[in-house]
């Protein structure tokens, strides 16, 4: 048997008159975010989430506060995920920056919800000297533009399954660069990564989809490296300010061996990534072959 996902994945564009942006979004996207859809769904003066009769259709639970897997006791993964560039430094400005965000399931039925919350973070701002304007949304998989600044078109939207994704076509060699930061031990062997996809993969099946992702077999050597470690700083309501290390760079990979269900995940996790930390928009890779 083999499983079904399905992914929405959308373009945002964002205008900054000017900006001073940090070393690194992740955290800065998904903590606005809710900040703003908090206020913007929740109608308590006192709210309780875990005993609300709500949560089965709040977004901001889904989001932010639902703690136990479908199969599992960690927390799950979760349905609407910001991807913001890594910039591996300080940086200010102004002008374009482009937003990606990944949908899976049925919650692009939540849509609306995006744009009227992407639209409040840019008038509240990343900080006091960063706000911006969302000036579009397109819809990846079919090119087509779903906002326009002013309305939204749902029915250029198109989903596709995972689960019929078909497997890429390489040569004998093939290169990673990991576009925004990876928690992982270097060197990170192609085998490996695919292990850190799949992994991720289940996760997602598990909360959004159905069926079991199927096994893989790969065999590669490491040509040529390259890489950087990022001391990463988060601060949480729960847990406060934290930090943890992570890694950005590339990777030429030589391959002695690999499958079609290998092929398949690699083409697969260009999308939605590889390892932890998928809500912070971490572990995300492009492939060149």
């Amino acid at each position: 048997m083999t499983f079904s996902l399905k992914l929405t994945k959308l373009r945002a564009k964002l205008y900054f008159p000017q900006y001073h942006l940090p070393y690194w979004l992740g955290n800065k996207f998904r903590g606005g975010f809710g900040s703003v859809l908090f206020k913007a769904v929740c109608g308590y003066e006192k709210p309780a989430c875990n005993i609300c009769r709500s949560t089965d259709d709040c977004l901001y639970y889904a989001l932010y506060v639902r703690d136990k897997q479908k199969r599992g006791k960690s927390q799950p993964v979760r349905p609407i995920i910001f991807i913001p560039p890594f910039f591996g430094k300080s940086v200010e400005g102004r002008g374009e920056i482009t937003l990606e965000i990944n949908v899976f399931g049925d919650y692009i039925r939540y849509l609306p919800h995006i744009v009227f919350g992407l639209r409040y973070l840019g008038k509240a701002g990343l900080n006091a000297t960063s706000k911006y304007e969302l000036v579009s949304i397109k819809d990846v998989f079919s090119g087509k533009e779903i906002y326009d600044g002013e309305s939204v078109n749902a029915e250029k939207i198109r989903t596709i399954d995972l689960g019929e994704v078909a497997p890429l076509s390489l040569g004998d060699e093939v290169r990673v660069q990991f576009t925004t930061p990876i928690e992982a031990r270097v060197p990170i062997s192609l085998p490996f990564l695919i292990h850190m996809v799949r992994r991720r993969l289940i996760l997602y099946v598990n909360e959004y989809g159905d069926g079991e992702v199927f096994e893989y077999s790969c065999e590669a050597e490491i040509v040529e490296s390259r890489w950087q470690r990022h001391e990463l700083f988060h601060r949480s309501k729960r847990q406060g300010m934290r930090s943890f290390y992570a890694i950005t760079g590339f990777a030429k990979y030589r391959i002695v061996d690999i499958d079609d269900a290998s092929l398949r995940l690699l083409a697969i996790g260009e999308m939605i990534g590889a390892g932890a930390k998928a809500s912070f928009g971490m572990g995300f890779f492009s492939l060149s072959y």
